[in-house]
């Protein structure tokens, strides 16, 4: 009987075929520290591929993060290779840019790597996701939500980004790391179930695996035949988008009467829109809604789509949109360049609403979600609180509120289906004040 290839042998055979058959191409690794990155380094340096080190520092755990820097330079400095680190604001880029911290780490991280794979002239930047997170990925899109290209996972290869590590499981670069007594430091955030993606590795796949013990190999064998499925399905999909999607300038149009006719339209507007940030269940709301009435709007967090007539019109947000944001059911808590909005669901029954013109009390009954969060425009609407159900412009309101036209520059307006329901910091619309039949009350407070 042959011996098994142990995971030196497997990582060698496998980059020589999918992405270093040219010996001569050097990679840059990204090593955080971590088992698995650190994994990738002694496999690189046994395989005798060129590479060098870059290590990010987030500055989120602390002396942990410089732990993290200390080990990766020590690494290097043991295979003689070159090492290049970073450090990153990253909550204050999170905070200003109004993303999560984990989407901001994201961001600042591959924008650093692709700086330096230019500047250095790599070849490639190798990360060190493997099988394991590749199953995850795929676990995430299902529950989330969708298409094809989903359960493909993560790519093998994208533009200059490399996975070298796709084909390994955890389990045997935890072997691995014990047979060759590889330092690594454990990233605490990583037992922490607060994040989707560590509920799924510590409550979802063990469970899975009770059902089929041999999971990693089912979906290793399965990945490379969606990878495939996916390239006949996207070719077959091509051509029936490119007539039903319309570029007209800078907008795109859906005609209603041809999605009426389009075979499949429900898959063919979901693979088309997901890009744009618009989810399943948006999908089915349109196809309902084909003979709506117009001006029904459906918005994700890159687009809106508004129902015309004839149309569907599908409008990206440009970078001058930016402060455009979405209070989707169930946020507590929206960050604005300037102001901070805080959200709260409460019960109406011994509720004492406040006078104080930051606070906002709304029947939540009357409210459709998501609300977006704008700054006010020419031709705004509403019927201030208190004028029984008197209609008035935005723009005489702060007339005789004598608002300073650059302070009127920085007001915040709040809307549910094109409707105000509050000038934030100003005065609510009486169309959504609380009244003796409401339920529940939305508590906004703006700082």
């Amino acid at each position: 009987m042959n011996k098994p290839k142990d995971l030196l042998e497997k990582f060698t055979e496998f980059n020589r075929v999918k992405h270093l058959a040219n010996r001569k191409k050097k990679c840059l690794l990204t090593v955080s520290g971590g088992m698995d990155s650190m994994v990738m380094c002694d496999l690189f340096h046994r395989s005798g591929f060129p590479f060098a080190v870059a290590h990010c520092n987030f500055n989120l755990r602390g002396k942990e993060s410089d732990g993290d820097e200390h080990l990766v330079k020590t690494l290097a400095k043991k295979y003689k290779v070159e090492v290049f680190t970073k450090s990153f604001a990253t909550k204050e880029y999170a905070e200003e840019k109004s993303i999560s911290i984990q989407l901001a780490a994201r961001e600042l991280r591959y924008a650093w790597f692709e700086e330096l794979r230019k500047e250095k002239q790599f070849d490639l930047i190798a990360t060190a996701h493997h099988l394991n997170d590749n199953i995850e990925t795929i676990i995430y899109n299902l529950i989330k939500g969708t298409g094809i290209r989903g359960l493909r996972g993560i790519p093998l290869r994208h533009e200059h980004i490399i996975r070298p590590m796709l084909f390994a499981s955890r389990d045997e670069i935890g072997a691995y790391q014990k047979e060759n007594e590889i330092d690594y430091r454990e990233d605490s955030s990583n037992a922490d179930d607060k994040y989707t993606r560590n509920k799924i590795r510590h409550l979802l796949i063990p469970f899975m695996k009770e059902i089929n013990p041999s999971l990693e190999k089912t979906f290793g064998d399965k990945i490379e035949l969606f990878t495939e499925l996916e390239a006949l399905y996207e070719k077959q999909v091509e051509k029936p988008v490119k007539g039903l999607f319309l570029q007209r300038k800078e907008d795109i149009y859906i005609p209603i009467v041809k999605l009426k006719k389009t075979k499949n339209a429900a898959t063919l507007l979901f693979e088309y829109l997901k890009d744009f940030g618009f989810n399943a269940e948006q999908v089915e709301d349109m196809l309902a809604n084909l003979d709506g009435i117009s001006g029904k709007q459906f918005l994700s967090d890159k687009a809106r789509i508004i129902k015309d007539r004839r149309f569907f019109i599908l409008t990206q947000l440009s970078q001058k949109d930016f402060t455009t944001q979405l209070i989707q059911k169930g946020d507590t808590e929206l960050q604005l360049p300037g102001a901070h909005l805080k959200l709260s669901v409460v019960k109406s029954e011994g509720l004492k609403i406040s006078a104080d013109k930051n606070m906002a009390f709304i029947d939540l009954a009357k409210l459709e979600f998501p609300l977006i969060v704008r700054h006010w425009k020419q031709g705004d609407y509403f019927y201030p609180f208190g004028m029984k159900m008197k209609k008035k412009k935005l723009k005489k309101f702060f007339t005789d509120q004598k608002i300073a036209i650059n302070e009127k520059e920085t007001i915040w307006v709040i809307e549910s289906n094109q409707k105000i329901v509050w000038v934030a910091g100003h005065r609510m619309d009486e169309r959504f004040k609380v009244g003796v039949n409401t339920g529940e009350v939305l508590k906004i407070t703006l700082k």
